[in-house]
Parts: C-alpha cells; sequence; structure tokens
C-alpha cells in the first residue's frame, strides 16, 4: 500500500498512515496520485481463465490495441471463453462488440467461444450486462476472469465488478497493452489524457461516496 503522513484518521505503523481513495483531495490530483490510482495495477501469474472480457471504446486504434492483447493471451494461455462488449457509443458510428468479433475472426478465433453483449453505451452499462451474460453462462462462481482494458480504466472496472459480485468467490486477473496510446507517461505529457484522468478518479471517488465500490487502499 501506498503509505503517507497524513490526518491521523488511518494508521499502519507508529505514526505511519495509510492513504485510502476517499483521502484524495480531487481538487488537487496530482501525477503522482494518477500514477498510483490508475497505473498500479497487479499482476497475477496464470496459466488458463474461465473467460476473458473485453471492453468497448468508440475509437479503433484502442479497440486494436486491446484485441492484440487478447490475441497474445491466446498464444499462452487457455481461455474457454471471450466476452466482447460495446454497442454504439454516444460518441461512436459502429458496433464496438461487432468490430472487435470480426477482427478476432480474421485471426482465426473460433466463433463458438465468443460472447456478445452490444447493447451498451458506456462503462456501467458494459458492466451490468456482462455480469447478467457470466450469471447466464455460469461463468462467475469459482471462476477466473481476465479483464482486459487500457490500464486507466481496470482500476474502477475492478472495483465495480467486486462491488456487485461480493457474494460470489470468483479471481479477477488484469491485462492491458504493455504499450499504449494511453499508457501513464502519455498521461503526464499530453494534458487532454491527464483531464481524462482526472475525471476518471473524481468518478471513482463519486462511486465510492454513492455506494456503488468501495473505499480502498492506494
Amino acid at each position: 500500500s501506498f503509505v503517507l503522513k497524513l490526518d491521523k484518521k488511518r494508521f499502519n505503523r507508529g505514526d505511519e498512515y495509510i492513504m485510502k481513495l476517499t483521502d484524495i483531495d480531487t481538487n488537487n490530483i496530482s501525477n503522482e496520485i494518477i500514477k498510483k490510482v490508475l497505473f498500479n495495477t497487479p499482476k497475477n501469474e496464470y496459466l488458463e481463465a474461465d473467460c476473458l472480457i473485453v471492453f468497448g471504446c468508440h475509437l479503433k486504434p484502442l479497440l486494436d490495441e486491446r484485441i492484440k492483447t487478447v490475441l497474445e493471451i491466446l498464444k499462452v494461455k487457455k481461455v474457454d471463453k471471450i466476452l466482447l462488449t460495446g454497442g454504439i457509443g454516444v460518441a461512436g458510428d459502429f458496433n464496438e462488440s461487432e468490430y472487435m468479433k470480426e477482427v478476432l475472426l480474421k485471426n482465426n478465433v473460433k466463433e463458438e467461444i465468443i460472447l456478445i453483449e452490444d447493447k451498451s453505451t458506456t462503462t456501467e452499462e458494459n458492466i451490468i450486462n456482462s455480469i447478467e451474460i457470466l450469471k447466464n453462462n455460469n461463468l462467475i462462481e469459482n471462476k477466473t476472469i481476465i479483464l482486459v482494458s487500457n490500464q486507466a480504466h481496470l482500476k474502477r472496472i475492478g472495483m465495480e465488478l467486486k462491488k456487485q459480485l461480493k457474494d460470489n468467490k470468483f479471481e479477477i486477473i488484469y491485462e492491458y497493452p504493455s504499450s499504449s496510446l494511453t499508457s501513464f507517461e502519455n498521461f503526464e505529457k499530453n494534458n487532454e489524457l491527464r483531464v481524462r484522468a482526472v475525471n476518471e478518479i473524481k468518478k471513482i471517488r463519486k462511486f465510492i461516496d454513492m455506494g456503488i465500490v468501495d473505499d480502498e487502499n492506494i
């Protein structure tokens, strides 16, 4: 955990205090906080998974990155089902999950292992609709689920899934493009991307306050 001397609300050893997401000053989000919250994704070792979920995006270059990551995973891991999420978002002009399916089929991925969620237009809808499909296909309880998106997106996805499925026992694996248009280095250099990162952290904080996700240590 990221340990910081704060206001004595939370402590770890002696006078050291563990920072929580709710301790973040959302009016003053530094690059260090962005990195700690959005770019500190845990990496788990695994050989196989029951399901891999790819989260949609209205930008094809980002989808291409995610599908490339999926293809790299399939070369070395055993994955039973792939769930592609995303319909036609408010800023998009194509069906995101169908686009990803076409790319996978062109790369010889078997159609029978692909599941489609093509009605959602937001991340929140992605998650709600994906959970319904997972339940209908017996892909939650005692299962291993891989989440694929850009790294800055994965924190909130994981938090929402864990909150909504808190009564189930399952394992989450996080995967993301290793060299991404949305890397921390690009967020640092590009003000538009940095604003998106700040807004993502603000959204996480808002969701904690609303009870949608649980508070966590940084």
